[in-house]
């Protein structure tokens, strides 16, 4: 069961990852067009979608297990970025927020903005715990290594008294 999970959040979070980044890019460029501002002033929002995004292929090419059959980390991210499309098509869809209906813009940029500091921690503290799953895998298999040379050593000295 735990495998099945675990296969479900890891293809899941590829699918939201390119959910949220598409949402976030379609109401950002509405709000430079808006502010009559560049896409490249804007372009620092996209900074932890492009590390994530390289995250998760250096994982997928190196066959990090670590961090790809970890249900834990695969649950987080699928979390994470639901939350973040979540709140970017409320943001889009919710005609009940006052200034969605007040400025005529069919977004309320002032609800995705407030929210864009809070999309930049989640998506930095995914990529910091990516990173450390991927050295604490090589830790556990050096750990097992080491263990299995003491218990040889142990063993050869007991027979070697004997």
């Amino acid at each position: 069961m735990k495998k099945i999970f675990n296969i479900l959040f890891y293809v899941l979070k590829f699918i939201l990852l390119i959910a949220a980044f598409g949402l976030t890019l379609f109401i950002i460029i509405r709000m430079d067009i808006r502010l009559e501002k560049s896409i490249m002033s804007s372009f620092e929002s996209f900074i932890p979608f492009i590390v994530i995004f390289i995250l998760f292929m250096v994982n997928m090419i190196f066959r990090q297990v670590g961090v790809t059959k970890n249900l834990f980390y695969n649950l987080t991210c699928c979390l994470v970025l639901s939350t973040i499309v979540l709140v970017s098509l409320r943001a889009v869809l919710d005609t009940n927020m006052v200034l969605n209906g007040k400025y005529g813009y069919g977004i309320d940029f002032n609800f995705f903005d407030n929210f864009l500091a809070y999309i930049n921690i989640m998506l930095y503290g995914l990529s910091v715990a990516n990173i450390f799953f991927m050295f604490r895998e090589k830790d556990v298999k050096e750990n097992k290594v080491e263990k299995k040379v003491d218990k040889k050593e142990i063993k050869h000295k007991k027979v070697s008294k004997a």
